[in-house]
């Protein structure tokens, strides 16, 4: 009996697998530029700071219907699970939990394995 192949090794079979860690972020209407500017300089210092980090990229939605309102996007990766799970409780990344909280209403948070 033939084993199927996953979406991953049938369109990507050579590149080694990694976890992407998307945050998307509903900033409260009551939050400042300010605000939302200090947020972005945080996660953005994650990277420097989270040595299990392999990657980073960031930004702000272009006006979509289906955004659903959030505001900002991030995309951290890393080599493997066991590396997202040196992220989670670091204190850079709890120090960022606690930081922002007053000022997001919502994020949704979505991790895939990618090749």
């Amino acid at each position: 009996m033939a084993m199927a192949l996953s979406f991953i090794d049938t369109y990507l079979p050579s590149i080694t697998l990694m976890i992407h860690h998307i945050v998307l972020l509903k900033f409260k209407p009551e939050t400042t530029q300010d605000e939302i500017r200090r947020t972005k300089e945080i996660l953005a210092a994650l990277p420097s700071q989270i040595p299990s980090i392999s990657g980073f990229i960031g930004g702000s939605t272009v006006p979509n219907s289906l955004a659903h309102g959030f505001h900002e996007g991030v995309i951290f990766v890393f080599e493997n699970e066991d590396a997202l799970n040196l992220y989670r409780p670091h204190k850079a990344h709890t120090d960022y939990q606690q930081t922002t909280a007053p000022w997001i209403t919502d994020k949704l948070i979505f991790d895939i394995e990618v090749k």
